[in-house]
C-alpha cells in the first residue's frame, strides 16, 4: 500500500524486504512448531557445557589481550579501551557473552555464577551501552525470580525499573535518537518522521527507506531527504543508512506500521507472561534484548535476530519443571 502511495520501490526491493523482515518471525515459529518437544531441556547440560566453554575461552583471551594486545583496538569508551577480541567489532563479543549468560539462566543458576560474572566482565570490556542495560536487568530479573513465590514476573514489577532507566539515559535518547543533526541515528529518525508525515498513514512502502535494499539501490526518498550531503548517507559511503530498524519501519511502513508492530510486541508479551520460571526469565530477557536491539541497528533481519527469535520459539515449549528433570539427550556426541 505505501509503494502504490508513494510511487517508490523496486520489485527486487520489495522481495528482500519482505524476507528480511519476515525471517526472524518464520524463525520463532519454526522453533515454536517444529520442535514441539521439550528439546532445551533434554539438552540443557550440552547447551549449557558449550556455553561454559565459550565464556571461557573469550575470558582467558581477554585476559591474554590486556596484558598483550594480539587484538589492538584504537577505540576508546568509558574510560577503557574497547576489546574486540576475535570478532570484527565489539558489538558481536558482547552479543556472544550475552546469549552464553542466557543459557547458563535457564538451571543451576548458581553454579553458573563464575561463568556468569565472566561474560558481564567481557560485556563491560566491550563497552557497549545496550550490553551494560542488559546486564544489569538479566541480574535484576534473576534476583526478583528468588523471591517470587509464584515464580512468575508480573510486568508491574517492570514499569519502576523501566522508568528509572529511561530517565537516566533520557538525555543520551534525546540527543542522539531525536534532535542531533549530526549524530547518523538521529538522522534516519527524523527522516523516518518526515516520510511518515508524507506518507501519512502507510509509510513510502517496501525497499524504500533504511533497508539493506534501499541502500543498494540508493532510494530516490534519500535525495528528497538530502541525505546525500552528509557523511555515511552518500552513494559512495552508504554505511549508516540502515542503522536502525524502528526508523526503517516509521518511513516505510509509517504511524499504521508503528501501530501494528506495537501490537505484535503486546501480543509476544501476553504470551511470555503465562510463562514462569526460569524459562519465563529466558524469553523475557531475550525478548527485550531484541525489542532494544532494534532501535540502535537491523538486528530483527540479523543472524543474531534469528538465533534469539528461534530460541524463543523453543522455548515457549518448555516449562520450568521440564528444566529440573534429568533426561536423556536427544543429540549424543558418539
Amino acid at each position: 500500500m505505501g509503494n502504490m502511495e508513494s510511487g517508490l520501490g523496486s520489485t527486487k526491493g520489495m522481495i528482500l524486504d519482505i524476507w528480511s523482515i519476515l525471517k526472524c518471525f518464520l524463525a520463532y515459529f519454526v522453533g515454536r512448531l517444529a520442535f514441539k518437544g521439550a528439546v532445551l531441556s533434554v539438552n540443557i547440560t550440552l547447551i549449557q557445557n558449550v556455553s561454559k566453554v565459550i565464556l571461557s575461552v573469550l575470558f582467558l583471551l581477554l585476559l591474554i589481550n590486556l596484558v598483550i594486545p594480539i587484538w589492538p583496538s584504537t577505540e576508546y569508551r568509558m574510560g577503557i579501551t574497547t576489546q574486540y577480541l576475535i570478532f570484527p567489532h565489539a558489538t558481536y563479543l558482547s552479543a556472544a557473552s550475552f546469549f552464553c549468560m542466557v543459557l547458563l539462566g535457564l538451571k543451576n543458576v548458581r553454579r553458573n555464577i563464575p561463568f556468569l560474572l565472566m561474560g558481564a566482565t567481557l560485556i563491560f570490556f566491550a563497552a557497549r551501552n545496550k550490553g551494560l542495560i542488559f546486564v544489569a536487568i538479566f541480574f535484576f530479573l534473576l534476583v526478583l525470580m528468588t523471591f517470587l513465590e509464584k515464580k512468575n514476573i508480573k510486568f508491574m514489577y517492570l514499569i519502576g525499573p523501566a522508568s528509572i532507566l529511561l530517565l537516566l539515559f533520557w538525555n543520551v535518547i534525546e540527543s542522539r535518537l531525536l534532535s542531533s543533526e549530526t549524530s547518523a541515528r538521529s538522522l534516519l529518525f527524523q527522516g523516518g518522521f518526515k516520510i511518515a508525515d508524507r506518507f501519512n498513514p502507510m509509510g513510502s512502502g517496501l525497499g524504500t527507506y533504511g533497508s539493506g535494499s534501499s541502500v543498494s539501490e540508493y532510494s530516490p526518498i534519500y535525495d528528497w531527504l538530502q541525505f546525500y550531503k552528509t557523511y555515511g548517507f552518500t552513494r559512495d559511503n552508504p554505511q549508516f543508512l540502515n542503522d536502525s530498524y524502528i526508523a526503517m519501519l516509521i518511513g516505510q511502513f509509517g504511524y499504521f506500521g508503528l501501530v501494528i508492530f506495537a501490537g505484535i510486541a503486546i501480543i509476544f508479551l501476553l504470551l511470555i507472561s503465562k510463562k514462569r520460571g526460569n524459562i519465563q526469565l529466558f524469553i523475557l530477557v531475550l525478548f527485550l534484548y531484541s525489542m532494544t536491539s532494534i532501535v540502535t541497528e537491523l538486528y530483527l533481519t540479523t543472524n543474531l535476530g534469528v538465533l534469539a527469535f528461534f530460541l524463543m520459539g523453543a522455548a515457549m515449549n518448555e516449562t520450568d519443571e521440564n528444566l529440573s528433570l534429568e533426561k536423556e539427550p536427544v543429540w549424543k556426541v558418539q
